[in-house]
C-alpha cells in the first residue's frame, strides 16, 4: 500500500546522533515563506522509541526586517533563547531537539520528549525564569510517529 515507509524507530541507547543540521527554505501551510533548520540525523528513523510527544516553543519576534524575519541582533537573542532550550530540556536526554522554524513573525523550536509532563513543568518554572526578552508559548502534542518532524524536511 502507498505511500508506506521502511524506517524504524532509533533505539534510546543509540543515542546521541552526531551533530548534523540542514537549513531549507519553503513555505508552511498558510503559503508563508519559511526556514528551517532541522537535524537531519533523525530523518533516517520513524522517530526515537519512547519519545512519543513533540514539543513547539514558539517565540513571537521582537525585531524583525521588512519582510518579518529576525534582524542580526534578534538572532542573537533567539541563539541565546535557543541555548536556553537545550539547557533546559536536554539534560538527561529528556528531551531531543530537532529543529527550528521561522516564518515572519515567529520562530518555533521543535523537540521530542520521553517525559511530556516534567517539560510542561521545566517551561513553568524553569525557562521562564531564563527567558525575559521575549513571549514565550509551549504547545505538547502526541507525535510517536515524528509526524510534525517528518512534514518540515
Amino acid at each position: 500500500m502507498w505511500p508506506f515507509t521502511t524506517k524504524e524507530p532509533l533505539s534510546p541507547e543509540k543515542l546521541p546522533l552526531p551533530d548534523t543540521w540542514a537549513v531549507l527554505k519553503g513555505h508552511n501551510p498558510e503559503g508563508k515563506p519559511m526556514f528551517v533548520r532541522a537535524h537531519t540525523g533523525y530523518s533516517r528513523f520513524k522517530g526515537v522509541t519512547g519519545y512519543g510527544h513533540s514539543v513547539a516553543i514558539a517565540v513571537p519576534l521582537v525585531e524583525t526586517d521588512l519582510q518579518g524575519f529576525p534582524t542580526p541582533g534578534e538572532t542573537e537573542e533567539l541563539t541565546r533563547i535557543e541555548n536556553d532550550i537545550c539547557e533546559v530540556f536536554e539534560p538527561n536526554r529528556e528531551s531531543l531537539f530537532v529543529a527550528t522554524t521561522t516564518i515572519p513573525g515567529i520562530r518555533e523550536f521543535i523537540l521530542y520528549t520521553k517525559n511530556p509532563d516534567s517539560v510542561q513543568q521545566k517551561f513553568d518554572n524553569d525557562l521562564l525564569a531564563r527567558v525575559f526578552t521575549h513571549k514565550v508559548h509551549i504547545k505538547i502534542q502526541p507525535d510517536k510517529d515524528w509526524q510534525t518532524y517528518s512534514k518540515l524536511l
